[in-house]
């Protein structure tokens, strides 16, 4: 299954389906920050999600302590089930 991210308003990114927002970030010439390497142990790929929440795996309990808003996920936890996620970056990281 196929899936789009769209990251800042700006970059469409057609990926597959079980990728995390941080490795689609990937593919676009500003990724989401990593200071942890992807293992939640930090919050530098905080986002907001602004559409499709619907399409991204149950939230995990390893991201509630780097969260501070209803709608906001670990990039690098977050995996897209299919369809079309539209996201920010968290208070402007």
């Amino acid at each position: 299954m196929t899936a789009s991210l769209v990251l800042e308003g700006e970059y469409e990114i057609a990926c597959r389906a079980g990728m995390t927002l941080l490795e689609a970030s990937e593919h676009t010439a500003h990724p989401l920050d990593s200071d942890c390497g992807g293992f939640a142990a930090c919050n530098a790929c905080r986002v907001d999600v602004l559409d499709g929440a619907e399409w991204l795996a149950p939230r995990d309990a390893a991201e509630d302590p780097f969260l501070e808003a209803p709608g906001q996920r670990l990039g690098c936890q977050a995996r897209l089930l299919g369809g079309r996620v539209v996201v920010r970056r968290a208070n402007g990281m």
